[in-house]
């Protein structure tokens, strides 16, 4: 995901100061190689901040016009700029619950499963991995020479759990999502034959991500449910209800 954790639902939970370290790393880093979600950003933020002004700036202006009535002994005639404003008030909170509401029927209807795709996809972290890179494979992916990893892969007889799932991931950044599924299945072959667990919930969340672009969302869903329902998951956190939802229109 070119970050995107769209992502509108993401950048205010930062803004609301929700996300833990990791993710706003992860999430300041797709803003430097996004404009478009930085700009989205941004926006929100002036939104934020002219709400918090808006109010306050009644606020204040409200107790002191009470305050000189009080002083003019007017008070008592008057129902006051408060009392005024309530209507006024609720109006501005109608139209902001109306266009929210627009917001989020706009993100449930307009979405694919490219989109949901494209909004939760990050190539895998080689760093992440357990060790140095020491495979021809491995290399090449390290140094995000993604065609070339294909390449590397393709040429090779033997491939190591750890290829086959570096692989995958190459294959889903270059949107080639059947031989993404392959590559995938093969580690959830080697771990079941090896009793091993080689990227187990890594292969999980990807694998799911390949389903859903190639296409194939009654395989994909039983898997994002899974990770939903796993507070322990490794990709928990990526896969909110809202994202369930609007992938369930595709079953």
């Amino acid at each position: 995901m070119n970050e995107n954790f769209t992502n509108t639902e993401l950048l205010i939970q930062y803004l609301d100061g929700e996300l833990d370290n990791l993710q706003v790393d992860m999430l300041k880093k797709s803003m430097q190689d996004d404009p478009t979600l930085a700009e989205e950003m941004e926006s929100l933020r002036r939104t934020k901040d002219a709400v918090k002004s808006y109010g306050l700036r009644h606020r204040v202006s409200t107790i002191h016009a009470e305050m000189m009535q009080e002083r003019k002994g007017k008070a008592a005639k008057s129902p006051g700029i408060l009392a005024k404003m309530i209507p006024y008030s609720m109006r501005i909170a109608a139209s902001v619950i109306f266009l929210v509401g627009l917001s989020i029927l706009y993100q449930y209807y307009s979405a694919t499963p490219e989109k949901l795709f494209d909004e939760n996809f990050q190539a895998f972290n080689v760093h992440q991995t357990r060790g140095n890179a020491t495979t021809a494979l491995q290399e090449k992916y390290t140094s995000g020479d993604m065609a070339n990893t294909i390449k590397q892969y393709e040429s090779q007889l033997d491939n190591t759990p750890e290829d086959n799932f570096l692989a995958g991931n190459a294959y889903l950044g270059a949107h080639q999502p059947s031989k993404a599924i392959d590559a995938f299945l093969r580690i959830q072959q080697q771990n079941k034959t090896g009793n091993t667990h080689y990227f187990e919930e890594d292969t999980e969340y990807y694998l799911a991500l390949s389903y859903l672009l190639n296409h194939q969302p009654g395989r994909a869903l039983p898997i994002f449910e899974k990770i939903n329902a796993d507070k322990n998951h490794a990709y928990y956190k990526k896969i909110s209800n809202w994202f369930l939802k609007r992938a369930e229109r595709f079953k």
